[in-house]
């Protein structure tokens, strides 16, 4: 029982989430029905656990870096050989500031019940169990969302960074 709601509205919110799981399951599963649910699970753990937190530190950095003066080449180089590291520091870093602005995009919009286990999880880095407690779900049925909000996450943000394992 959610402790300033009360049983009503998690009762409620769990026949609102159940409804939305079969939509997006009747919507998501005709479409991509040659998922590999295990190894995309996996894959978005492994985004949330390695990748994400460089993106995170990469994005944060307050001096970037400064411009002081690009080289320009007048005279042409080779098409493979690439020196100025000053530019590519630079998009490198809008890109992990682009990623991790879509991972929150993502996840802010987000059905409920996926946007706290993978707000909490992964963004505010609290545990598993913490994170239960805050859906109010027992072990099992947490478990079972978690994997699905694991799995939104994937095919929602499979246009940016495709996380999804197909059969």
């Amino acid at each position: 029982m959610h402790p300033k709601l009360g049983r009503s509205f998690c009762r409620h919110t769990y026949i609102f989430s159940h409804q939305l799981y079969h939509l997006w399951r009747s919507t998501f599963v005709g479409i991509f029905s040659s998922i590999n649910e295990k190894l995309t699970i996996a894959n978005v753990k492994e985004y949330f656990e390695k990748d994400f937190p460089r993106l995170r530190a990469k994005a944060n950095l307050n001096n970037i870096i400064s411009l002081q003066s690009s080289r320009l080449n007048v005279v042409p180089s080779d098409s493979n050989q690439h020196n100025n590291t000053q530019e590519d520091k630079v998009i490198s870093n809008i890109r992990a500031k682009e990623l991790v602005q879509a991972t929150c995009d993502v996840i802010n919009n987000a059905p409920s019940i996926y946007k706290i286990i993978l707000k909490n999880l992964y963004i505010l880095n609290q545990n598993n169990t913490v994170t239960m407690k805050l859906t109010d779900y027992g072990a099992s049925q947490y478990a079972v969302y978690k994997n699905r909000a694991l799995l939104y996450f994937a095919e929602t943000y499979q246009d940016i960074y495709d996380l999804v394992e197909y059969v």
